[in-house]
């Protein structure tokens, strides 16, 4: 007997038994250099990778079952959700819930909602189904947080019979998963397209299920290219029309991934051909156990020139969206001369900013740490010199360019293409300008332009700028997409969404890159502690360094961290009396903070960029 209208069912998600074994390990995130993080509510950041089939025997396969006879339109529809769970992930068993015609035209690939809790509401015309608590993936993976600012998703089943049984007629072109199963069976990680000069690859967050699909899921998503909005930000080698010429991208016991391509990656020349490869590699390398990769169309391998078959997965490193060829030293100011430390000494650098007491309160040094810039004491002027000076003579006050004038400037910042990025806080609010060639150009920054600004740092690959800025008294991250032309040239950026800092508490202080998807930033929950929580740049994941550090028990000033593994993560802490050249304590291996070797007194400390 059909439940009465307005009967209601209301459940938080359940999960399967059998997928339990996989609760544990699947909260982690991998916050190196490959950039995968699954998205756990609390707890530690830990090493990690995407889960290949190597790995896949810890995940339980689960296959739910499909419609009982005479199954009532509630129990239906609560079959048709558990359906969904299946792993590896399927829709055969959720078809089964369908009307014949819906099950032919139903596209669950167009997204995934996410939800906390579901309500089903019996109605005369089918069933009512209320989804609350939800977050939303695109037909990428990208995260699009909850476009339902908290009132959750409403769907009016349409339930008809069909041969005595009832089905499902009009079912939302979505995957509907609890989050329960999206936290233990999903990870996060990155498609690689190219910035629009084809000089460094961009990494874009996605979301994509654990276990033995997981490459072929990778090299489907990043098939589909940039989504529409970035097409000014970045670009992708794929030539349009291309498909995977099959149903999976398999991995050898060797290590090596074999993508089968539809013919139209025949017509691309050798220069395309190796950037295709490119972000092929870098997308799959996350996968544990891969080393080498392999292309073919139509069973036969496709060589790039001198006709190699496959390669290691690691051989298009100068692509690095961390930018391989940059300095890994850390700079700073020490009695108002820049000097750099690495491999344990700490030095002057040559040149006017190394030599001359220039009266800068900040540095900038470019990431062939060539080119330093500093902002003066008064906050008023940019100014800018080699860093070798002048061959055969001492440096002069007359080897220093000033590049801007101006009200009170931040701390600037250098792009892949030896570009300055400025920041001046006028009374009308923040300036953005960019310094090419010596001349400053004014660009336009919906959201940051005209805001109260209080820092900003710009991403290697030089797609992505967040600022700091305060509004009615509240601090908040947002993130805007950087449009260049092929030469790398700025053209503007795309209007700045908030970067959200989900339940981390404390004052916002500062930011650095941690990965080249990440930040660490750097939060004072009070007048005499500091914590470094991790963002990711999608705004899905906030995480402590790990969860059984313990907050440093200093007023942390500064946050100094850069996207590569070679680096270390420190927080300086403000001296007596305000004194901007406080100690530095930095992040251990054994995951505590201890005291930097690196003597008080370094001003402004910042890696190249």
């Amino acid at each position: 007997m059909s439940p009465r209208p307005g009967a209601t069912r209301t459940r938080t998600p359940r999960r399967p038994v059998v997928l339990l074994v996989a609760l544990v390990a699947a909260l982690v995130l991998d916050l190196a250099a490959s950039g995968c993080v699954s998205l756990p509510r609390s707890g530690s950041v830990h090493s990690s990778g995407v889960v290949d089939a190597a790995e896949s025997d810890t995940l339980v396969d689960y296959t739910p079952p499909g419609p009982t006879p005479k199954v009532d339109r509630v129990p239906l529809v609560d079959g048709f959700l558990t359906s969904m769970t299946a792993t590896p992930l399927t829709t055969y068993v959720a078809r089964q819930f369908l009307t014949a015609a819906s099950s032919r035209t139903w596209a669950p690939q167009r997204g995934t909602v996410v939800y906390d809790s579901e309500q089903l509401v019996s109605t005369r015309q089918g069933v009512d189904l209320r989804l609350r608590g939800v977050v939303e993936l695109d037909g990428r993976g990208s995260w699009l947080g909850d476009p339902t600012s908290g009132r959750g998703h409403d769907y009016r089943l349409h339930l008809v019979r069909e041969r005595g049984q009832w089905r499902i007629a009009n079912p939302p072109d979505r995957l509907l998963i609890p989050r329960t199963h999206f936290d233990t069976q999903y990870q996060q990680a990155l498609l690689y397209f190219f910035d629009q000069a084809a000089q460094v690859l961009v990494p874009e967050p996605v979301y994509v299920p654990r276990g033995r699909q997981t490459p072929t899921l990778l090299v489907t998503a990043l098939l589909k290219g940039p989504e529409p909005a970035l097409r000014d930000v970045e670009r992708t080698f794929v030539p349009a029309g291309a498909r995977l010429d099959g149903i999976s991208v398999p991995v050898s016991g060797t290590g090596t991934v074999e993508v089968p391509l539809s013919p139209d990656v025949l017509d691309l020349g050798s220069r395309r051909l190796e950037m295709l490869f490119a972000q092929l590699a870098w997308t799959l390398r996350q996968v544990p156990g891969v080393r080498r990769l392999r292309v073919t169309v139509a069973g036969t391998p496709v060589d790039l020139a001198g006709g190699r078959e496959d390669l290691p997965v690691d051989a298009w490193s100068r692509y690095d969206p961390a930018v391989a060829y940059a300095s890994t030293d850390l700079f700073g100011l020490r009695e108002g001369r820049v000097v750099s430390v690495g491999e344990g000494h700490e030095r002057r650098v040559s040149g006017p900013f190394g030599v001359l007491r220039l009266g800068v309160r900040s540095i900038a040094v470019d990431l062939l740490a060539q080119r330093v810039a500093g902002v003066s004491a008064d906050g008023h002027e940019v100014l800018e010199a080699d860093r070798d000076g002048v061959p055969g003579r001492p440096p002069t006050p007359d080897d220093v360019r000033t590049l801007y004038r101006g009200a009170d400037l931040l701390r600037p910042s250098y792009d892949l293409y030896g570009q300055l990025w400025l920041v001046d806080r006028t009374t009308a609010g923040a300036q953005l300008s960019v310094v090419r060639s010596g001349r400053a150009r004014p660009v336009t920054a919906p959201g940051i332009t005209g805001a109260d600004v209080l820092g900003f740092v710009l991403s290697r690959d030089g797609t992505r700028l967040v600022a700091q800025v305060r509004r009615h008294g509240h601090q908040r991250l947002v993130i805007s997409r950087v449009r260049r032309d092929g030469q790398g040239q700025v053209e503007g950026l795309t209007p700045a969404r908030a970067l959200p800092v989900a339940g981390a508490s404390g004052a916002l202080r500062d930011m650095a890159w941690r990965t080249p998807a990440s930040l660490a930033v750097l939060l004072r929950p009070s007048g005499s502690t500091s914590q470094v929580v991790v963002v990711t740049v999608d705004g899905s994941v906030t995480a402590p360094l790990s969860s059984d550090l313990a907050p440093l028990r200093v007023r942390g000033r500064r946050v100094v961290s850069a996207p590569v593994p070679v680096t270390h993560l420190w927080v300086q802490a403000t001296g007596p009396g305000g004194d901007p050249g406080g100690r530095l304590f930095g992040f251990s291996r054994r995951g505590d903070w201890q005291p930097s070797s690196i003597e008080p007194g370094l001003v402004s400390p910042v890696f190249v960029g």
